[in-house]
């Protein structure tokens, strides 16, 4: 029968006797119970495919159930499981034949025989499928009886011989996991251990009872039934069907009517339908019951204000969680209204249990607009039970609590509460709102936010040894960031225990005193990310970078440059003050601070000497220079700046401090590199205004045994002194003077020496010209072998092969000799024929025309041969 209630080619399966028809659902597959003609006494089970769309279904397995020989004795019921592997049938004899197998629908099966209530009708057979378990229930007229069925072992669990159920008044009710028996005036549920355990009252004869979801069918009748099939309808029994829909916690009547002589009840298609005979002339009826939609069922049980009912019926309908969430609020609000505030916070509760609540703002403000605290303490604490709680609901419900002054609550909330359940920052902004100090102190400490537990102990207790002793035992990147940020008053607090704190995390005390930051020296971070710390105590600063820069026989950690100029500036404006100190006291004609000794002065000066002579690295020459510069370091700065050979700053210094004595030390020291020192100190000391007689003597002394200025230019630097007189640079000019007789004398006799071989030389051309020379080589002078024809001679008196000579028929010997005189000849003489560059250099017949036309000279251009 299809949707359409058209049914389909019929099949027979039995051809004498049909007894039941049941369906393994899982496995497609219809099982039937029944008689055949050829062995009327003997009754079988047969296996049909049910998947197979053929006409007649194919049967995949027939078996025969071994009965006694009485005749009498016939086969009432019969069950099969899902899985088609258990099938029981009931006798009319009392006794139960159960067949096991892998697939009954193709193996043989293994039969075993159960014994009831003896010759007692079995009325019913039902397997309950549990988790590990399969239960056979057995019902009688008498009894009750449930079997476990486990591998191959089959036990008795239980026997209830207060009454037994008529045929067709059993079911399976998975939803309970119980056998449901209608008897008497209720509807019995039979657990398979404990056997009845609970009861639906229902009034009537109990007819039929079928199981549909999670309801169960009950036809019952008020009065003996009469009347036949040909009686009127009128006159037909009328039975009451009841559909009641049963939770395992809840139970209600969902359906009830009156119809007219019911036969049979069937579960189907999604439906429940009815067959009665009640129709005209006694025609038998088909009505359907259909289920509502869920959203109807809800309106329903809404509208009566059935809020429980509605709240499961839409959670075992697997309805949406807001459509649960919805009918929670309003069961909620109903329960508000009532005053019941308890009751209606249960509810609200249940909403954070789903998963999705409320808008919590929504129920906080409707118990707060009631004044009513300790239960808004209640809603945020399941919210953060369940992972759901905001900053906002963390801070609300502490300041419930502190409000509330249940102190002793608030500490278990926090003790007990995992940390992922609320936000520790915002509770820790809270409790120290309320002076919870402790409180707050503990949640840092425990969610680990190290930076708040020290400020905690920093701004409100005043500990700060404490602090520094939970700083040395946190690892050193922990402790480094805390420090950080909080190292400026500890330092201004306890400056000392701070020193060795931070000591500690740059690894440079022995690990035995580094508590919790022991480990490689490596992962310690550098020691000049803590000079912050010392931003408000540059004595500890001072004190602090000495002992790591400038300890004697300790090596100074990885970065220990960067730290040079920190330290340097430190000294150096540390003695700039000093200086300023005590020429303010000799100003005064007071006696210097007691404070600062000559001898403390010195080792000071001392120790900022030997920190630059210890870092002569380029980047520390800079920083040195600038910073001895700056804060007026004479020594350091020089040394700087003569290291650098940056003389000319050193010139510039002694300039604008117009210190003589000092500029003169400054050449003498670098004049040797650079001798133009020599020549820009005269030029000062000459155009200075003080009396540096002295100074200038020694200055023309270096300039006169260097020969650094002609002596027309040191007289004219030394006319821009008008102080100056002729005996004050008599030596320098005497020794000019000297040099310039000796000069003369000099070119003197090399002018007599240049003119006797210039005779010589036009006495050997005349020679060449008017005699014969006779050549007498007879080797090559390029190749070494005896001359032979053709041979080359040169008035030079070099001889060689002919072949030996290049093409421009040069002497070999002489050319190399001769050649760079020979270019410069043809440069000249290139040069002198461009007269248009004469003209050009002249500058267009300017100024300077005598210089333009001797300095042509030198390139030949009056040479007679070169015209053209």
């Amino acid at each position: 029968l299809d949707r359409q209630l058209v049914l389909s080619g019929p099949s027979q399966v039995f051809d004498k006797e049909l007894i039941d028809l049941h369906f393994a659902e899982d496995r497609q597959l219809l099982v039937a119970v029944g008689y055949d003609a050829a062995s009327p006494n003997s009754a079988k089970y047969k296996v049909l495919d049910a998947k197979r769309e053929v006409d007649p279904m194919l049967t995949l397995l027939a078996h025969k159930i071994a009965l006694p020989s009485n005749p009498d004795l016939r086969a009432g019921c019969f069950a099969v499981n899902n899985a088609c592997t258990l099938i029981a049938v009931g006798l009319d004899s009392g006794a139960v034949h159960l067949f096991r197998g892998r697939d009954l629908a193709q193996d043989k099966p293994r039969p075993t025989v159960l014994v009831a209530d003896v010759d007692t009708p079995v009325t019913a057979v039902h397997f309950l499928e549990q988790a590990k378990r399969t239960v056979l229930f057995v019902c009688s007229m008498l009894s009750v009886r449930s079997w476990s069925i486990q591998d191959d072992e089959v036990r008795q669990l239980n026997v209830d011989s207060s009454g037994g159920v008529s045929e067709f008044c059993s079911c399976i009710f998975p939803t309970t996991n119980a056998l449901l028996v209608a008897k008497g005036e209720a509807v019995f549920a039979y657990d398979a251990d404990e056997g009845n355990m609970s009861a639906v009252p229902l009034e009537g004869d109990k007819l039929i009872l079928e199981k549909f979801r999670s309801y169960f069918v009950s036809v019952t009748s008020e009065g003996a039934s009469g009347g036949g099939a040909s009686a009127s309808p009128s006159a037909m029994p009328r039975q009451s069907v009841v559909v009641c829909l049963a939770y395992p916690t809840m139970r209600f009547v969902a359906y009830s009517s009156q119809f007219t002589d019911v036969t049979h009840v069937v579960v189907g298609l999604g439906s429940i339908f009815v067959v009665s005979r009640g129709g005209a002339d006694g025609n038998t009826v088909l009505f359907e019951l259909r289920e509502k939609d869920l959203s109807e069922r809800l309106d329903v049980l809404l509208k009566k204000r059935m809020f429980e009912w509605a709240a499961e019926v839409a959670l075992q309908g697997n309805a949406p969680a807001e459509t649960v969430a919805d009918i929670y609020r309003q069961h909620g609000d109903a329960l508000f209204e009532k005053r019941a505030y308890d009751q209606a916070l249960d509810v609200y509760n249940k909403t954070v249990d789903l998963g999705l609540p409320l808008e919590p703002s929504y129920v906080v403000e409707r118990y707060l607009d009631a004044q009513r605290i300790g239960h808004v303490a209640k809603y945020l604490k399941r919210l953060h039970e369940n992972g759901m709680a905001e900053r906002e609901h963390t801070a609300l419900l502490l300041k419930c609590y502190t409000k509330l002054k249940d102190f002793s609550t608030l500490q278990e909330f926090l003790e007990t509460t995992p940390v992922s359940q609320y936000d520790p920052e915002t509770a820790i902004e809270v409790l120290e709102a309320a002076e919870y100090y402790g409180l707050a102190a503990v949640v840092a400490q425990k969610v680990g936010r190290h930076k708040d537990y020290v400020r905690i102990f920093i701004e409100h207790f005043k500990s700060y040894s404490r602090a520094v002793e939970f700083l040395r035992s946190l690892p050193r990147t922990e402790a480094r960031a805390v420090l950080l940020e909080h190292g400026r008053v500890l330092m201004k607090q306890v400056p000392q225990e701070t020193l060795e704190l931070v000591r500690s995390i740059c690894g440079l005390e022995d690990k035995s005193s580094m508590g919790g930051m022991s480990g490689d020296r490596q992962d310690a971070p550098r020691v000049d990310e803590f000079l912050p710390i010392f931003v408000e105590d540059l004595t500890q600063l001072e004190r602090f970078l000495r002992s790591i820069l400038m300890a004697p026989g300790v090596a100074p950690p990885p970065g220990a440059e960067q730290l040079f100029p920190t330290l340097l500036e430190l000294l150096v404006r540390t003695h700039r003050a000093r200086s300023e100190e005590a020429a303010e006291s000799a100003d005064s004609g007071t006696e210097a601070s007691s404070r600062w000794s000559e001898e403390e002065q010195r080792r000071h000066h001392e120790d900022i000497m030997r920190l630059i002579r210890q870092h002569p690295s380029e980047e520390a020459l800079v920083s040195t220079l600038m910073l001895c510069q700056t804060y007026g370091f004479v020594e350091g700065f020089f040394h700087a700046a003569t290291q650098r050979k940056r003389f000319q700053l050193l010139m510039t210094w002694c300039y604008e401090r117009r210190d003589a004595k000092r500029l003169l030390q400054v050449c003498e020291r670098c004049g040797s590199t650079d001798p133009s020192l020599w020549v820009q100190a005269l030029s000062f000391l000459t155009s200075d205004d003080g009396d540096h007689t002295e100074e200038i003597g020694e200055v023309l002394k270096h300039v006169e045994a260097s020969d650094l200025m002609p002596m027309l230019l040191v007289v004219e630097t030394l006319q821009q002194n008008p102080s100056l007189s002729l005996g004050d640079v008599r030596g320098y000019l005497q020794g000019q003077f000297r040099k310039l007789n000796e000069s003369v004398e000099t070119s003197c006799g090399k002018a007599r020496q240049d003119r006797q071989e210039i005779e010589k030389m036009q006495q050997e051309i005349m020679k060449l010209r008017t005699q014969a020379k006779e050549f007498q080589n007879t080797k090559c002078f390029q190749c070494g072998l005896t001359l032979e024809a053709t041979i080359v001679h040169f008035f030079c008196g070099h001889s060689y092969h002919s072949y030996c000579l290049s093409a421009d028929g040069r002497c070999p010997k002489c050319h190399l000799e001769t050649l760079p005189t020979i270019k410069l000849r043809e440069q000249r003489e290139g040069q002198a024929r461009h007269t248009d560059d004469f003209f050009k250099y002249q500058g267009g017949g300017g100024e300077g025309g005598i210089q333009a036309v001797a300095e042509w000279c030198k390139f030949g251009a009056p040479d007679a041969q070169l015209r053209e």
